[in-house]
């Protein structure tokens, strides 16, 4: 199997298991029994009182799916050399375009709190050094 195969198969496996998970993701067990009657085994759509995703569409990804194609794109422009700062940019665009279409949850804090340090002129080695992901 060729590099772009296995990548392309990891890509297809994360948005199938992103898409299975969606209706669920920061649920307890007792909100996904209330739910959905019990465990998710297939596509579904969320309810109206999903924490996340409320009334995404059974088959939807999230942005979990969709920041790993934004790096899989950036890698492939940068011929598989990673040039932080366009990634940067390209994280700061899908967000602005993310939150133009009303989607105002995104980056976590770590994420927006590195994003704003590059920036700032921060050099990307050291913005993730004060992370309230990895220290909280």
């Amino acid at each position: 199997m060729d590099v772009r195969s296995s990548a392309l198969g990891a890509l297809y496996g994360l948005a199938y298991g992103d898409a299975l998970g969606m209706p669920t993701q920061s649920m307890s067990p007792d909100q996904i029994e209330q739910a959905y009657g019990g465990p998710v085994t297939g596509f579904r759509d969320a309810v109206d009182w999903q924490p996340i995703a409320p009334g995404m569409r059974a088959g939807s990804i999230t942005d979990d799916t969709e920041q790993a194609v934004l790096l899989a794109r950036r890698l492939i422009a940068d011929d598989g050399d990673l040039d932080v700062h366009r990634y940067a940019d390209d994280l700061i665009a899908w967000e602005a375009a993310m939150k133009a279409k009303g989607s105002l949850d995104l980056l976590g804090p770590s994420t927006k709190s590195a994003l704003q340090a590059l920036r700032d002129g921060v050099s990307p080695l050291i913005t993730v050094t004060d992370s309230a992901t990895i220290l909280g």
